[in-house]
């Protein structure tokens, strides 16, 4: 049993980061492509979700075919192919597609990366490993940021080899996963349990959007005012993904203190890490900003996604599963769109204008986290 959680924890190692993993170099690619449309540079990072997102509708009819050792390979074969194909290529296009194809490799991954937890373990335990899917989620993105950023120095090609990390889990997956296909439920999810996954489902979509603001514009912010040179800026980033990763190691004994009141952190440790980022001139200030951010993110995801597993039948769990990855990858791939539309209709022209748009983004989860419901199952 301790090999299976290994194996399942090692899978969200690589996914959630996974289009995140390369945006310490989004400041580098933009020079080498400096007649390429801003929009698409930042598409590098957000073309993922979206064929994340379209794989996902595809799943369950997968899912209820094939093995999940079958769908696990085939996910990871092609996240590595993917991953590391993208530095092959020089043509902004090519690289664009070797992006979709790591985005139809998280998009088989992911829902088991949370789905097994729910199916193979019980509520006693489901809490506790959330927590640990969050870290490990973080934790790769501590290591894929920091490496990425330190690749760049010598060629920003070099940097998608981070998406080697991919092997680490397709052994374990190789050595350790049953060849089982995972039970489906033989009905669709009713009106009420959609319904009453709606808060959840636009809580994390919002949490995805406010956090995707940072891989997407730090950098290039950073880099432009001289805050942080290239070489610095990956560890300086991992700062975030590190927070979230210990805090997310924490989380169930974060939910048993603060109970309810977990909800309503989450919301304004984002708000204050984006007041503190719009404001920030030294590493110092910079820093504190990214820990807030990181408290929010590594105890928001495992707090909505433990809160609809503790309200769904184990049948249906997969497919509320599927629901929440699609949020995440949605707000993923809206996040730099939404930020645009909203500078264009302010016509706000500063270059720190992400941070405002998340300090706006923040007041409007914070809203959204008042309906949802929190059980502690310790």
């Amino acid at each position: 049993m301790k090999k299976l959680k290994v194996t399942i924890l090692s899978l969200s190692l690589i996914t959630v980061m996974a289009g995140a993993a390369i945006s310490p170099i989004l400041g580098s690619i933009r020079t080498h492509f400096a007649s390429v449309d801003p929009l698409l540079i930042k598409m590098i990072i957000t073309i993922p979700p979206l064929f994340i997102i379209i794989t996902s509708l595809f799943f369950n009819l997968l899912a209820s075919r094939l093995s999940t050792r079958v769908l696990l390979i085939t996910g990871l074969v092609l996240y590595l192919a993917g991953g590391c194909g993208a530095g092959l290529t020089s043509n902004i296009y090519s690289l664009l597609f070797f992006r979709a194809t790591l985005g139809v490799a998280v998009g088989l991954i992911m829902p088991l990366s949370t789905g097994l937890i729910s199916i193979c373990f019980d509520e006693g335990e489901q809490s506790k490993l959330m927590g640990y899917s969050s870290a490990m989620n973080n934790l790769g993105g501590v290591l894929a940021m920091g490496a990425s950023g330190y690749l760049a120095l010598y060629n920003w090609h070099y940097s998608f080899l981070v998406y080697l990390m991919g092997l680490f889990s397709l052994a374990l997956v190789l050595l350790f996963l049953p060849d089982e296909t995972l039970k489906q439920s033989e009905r669709k999810l009713s009106f009420n349990q959609v319904k009453q996954m709606i808060p959840y489902a636009l809580s994390i979509f919002l949490l995805m959007v406010l956090f995707y603001i940072l891989p997407a514009n730090f950098s290039i912010i950073m880099i432009k005012e001289q805050l942080v040179s290239q070489s610095w800026i990956g560890w300086i980033m991992a700062i975030q993904t590190f927070s979230a990763f210990v805090f997310g190691y924490f989380f169930e004994s974060v939910l048993l203190f603060l109970g309810d009141k977990t909800k309503y952190v989450v919301g304004f440790s984002f708000l204050a890490g984006y007041c503190i980022l719009l404001v920030s001139t030294t590493l110092l200030a910079l820093g504190l900003g990214l820990v807030f951010i990181g408290f929010g993110i590594g105890i928001g995801v495992p707090l909505l996604n433990t809160q609809v597993s503790f309200n769904m039948r184990k049948e249906d769990v997969t497919t509320g599963m599927v629901l929440m990855s699609s949020m995440i990858y949605l707000g993923q791939f809206v996040s730099p769109v939404l930020v645009r539309f909203l500078q264009n209709i302010t016509g706000v022209e500063s270059l720190r204008f992400p941070f405002i748009a998340g300090i706006v983004m923040s007041l409007i989860l914070i809203l959204s986290l008042k309906r949802v419901a929190i059980i502690s199952k310790g």
